[in-house]
């Protein structure tokens, strides 16, 4: 049971760190170390070797998926398609639904492939706008923008190049159609679930008189959220986004070159809004941000390998598999505490993908509803307070955690582990074991 103990002193020593602000590549490579010298293994060949082993393996599996995804989140972002998107989305619900407006904005760009992060760039400077008419508090701002970038847009509904959606097939074989009537059932829920809160946080704002205020920096923002989308048509900006979809699900192609013909077209459609002397500098900062992504990423997944070939693992591991029960719930937990410790949804996932759901499916259990409870949960614990996302967000609205992480927590984990819990539950029944 100490083998245990070291496992889980190590993912707490990852949050602890990432909560400290370390940068989450050194608490990767001190977390693996720490691991290693409790658990026995030779340090020098868990970090060269193991550790080594696992970050360059999924680095090399997705560098460039990674790149194409954040190129596409840039040119979108550099045309002003993602934020004529937001507010004509914004300005089509009105005033009385303006809350739900920047939400549904958020969930329809995050469900077209773009990033989360590089979406809430996008979307605060409109909802600002969108606050201020409504009179709404800024505060509010962070939970509604991470309740549509961070939720079920990228996890359950079928067919969204997200990357976390895209990871799954690059183990276990699925697509990014898997489980489609399961991600349609739970995403419905989800969203309904949200759209409950979201209005209702508003309204009781409204309702104690917690209106708009701005300081300076803040009306420079809302001068400049004027221009941004100007010229660009809403419904054409969403062409890029339906092509992309399409090419994933009906034409099932590569999700490297669906994603490449999307930014494509996107420049192509709005040509007019990219200097040609700039287009350098996109393309520097879309392969500079894909690849900080997946670095880190990777080697979170690296920790998670030093982590597999402890005896603490193999133990909890055995465990895990031979508790009786559903062992989509013991599949369920596992991912989120993964993702939980990472602060990342993505490598939680990777680690459980590459590590854990092979042992699954040779137990009978589908790869498809693997794959669509796995994205679920990993998107459950990987929103606590150590979160990067989560620190991005809040600095980016100006706010702290105090003033507006409950809503962050409850859109995040609440609600998102409720419906991976709803979505095993009616996993085991449409994929019965066998």
């Amino acid at each position: 049971m100490l083998q245990v103990l070291f496992v889980f002193l190590t993912l707490a020593l990852v949050i602890f760190l990432v909560f400290k602000k370390w940068n989450i590549i050194l608490v990767s490579i001190v977390a693996a170390a720490v691991l290693a010298i409790l658990d026995g293994q030779n340090i020098l060949t868990a970090l060269t070797d193991t550790f080594m082993s696992g970050a360059s393996t999924y680095v090399k599996n997705f560098f460039l998926l990674f790149c194409v995804s954040a190129l596409f989140g840039k040119v979108m972002e550099e045309t002003g398609a993602a934020a004529a998107i937001a507010k004509w989305l914004t300005k089509l619900l009105g005033e009385k639904f303006a809350i739900l407006g920047v939400f549904f904005a958020g969930m329809l760009l995050t469900y077209g492939g773009i990033s989360a992060l590089v979406i809430a760039f996008t979307m605060y400077p409109i909802a600002l706008a969108v606050f201020k008419s409504a009179n709404l508090p800024r505060r509010l701002i962070p939970g509604v923008i991470a309740a549509g970038c961070f939720t079920f847009a990228a996890t359950a509904f079928p067919g969204t190049p997200q990357t976390i959606n895209l990871i799954p097939p690059q183990y276990i074989g699925t697509t990014v159609n898997a489980a489609p009537f399961l991600g349609i059932i739970c995403g419905l829920i989800g969203t309904f679930l949200l759209v409950i809160y979201v209005y209702h946080e508003g309204a009781a704002a409204r309702k104690k008189g917690d209106g708009f205020e701005a300081d300076e920096n803040t009306l420079k923002i809302l001068a400049e959220a004027e221009k941004l989308g100007d010229g660009v048509n809403p419904i054409l900006a969403l062409v890029p986004i339906i092509v992309i979809i399409v090419l994933l699900v009906a034409a099932k192609m590569n999700a490297h070159i669906a994603l490449l013909i999307g930014s494509i077209l996107c420049a192509v459609l709005f040509h007019k809004n990219l200097k040609l002397s700039g287009i350098q500098d996109l393309l520097v900062a879309a392969i500079g941000s894909g690849t900080n992504a997946v670095i880190t990423t990777g080697c979170i997944v690296g920790y998670g390998t030093v982590v597999s070939a402890s005896a603490g693992y193999a133990i909890l591991s055995d465990a895990l598999i031979h508790m009786g029960g559903n062992p989509l719930v013991s599949f369920g937990i596992a991912t989120t505490v993964l993702a939980g410790a990472a602060g990342s949804g993505t490598g939680g996932l990777a680690i459980a993908m590459s590590n854990i759901a092979p042992e699954y499916i040779a137990m009978g259990v589908n790869p498809e509803v693997l794959h669509r409870i796995g994205t679920m949960a990993a998107t459950g614990l990987d929103s606590l307070p150590h979160s990067g996302a989560v620190v991005v967000l809040l600095t980016l609205c100006g706010m702290t955690h105090k003033d507006s992480y409950k809503q962050i927590f409850v859109t995040t984990v609440v609600i998102t582990l409720i419906v991976a819990f709803i979505g095993i539950a009616i996993g085991s029944v449409m994929y019965p074991i066998g």
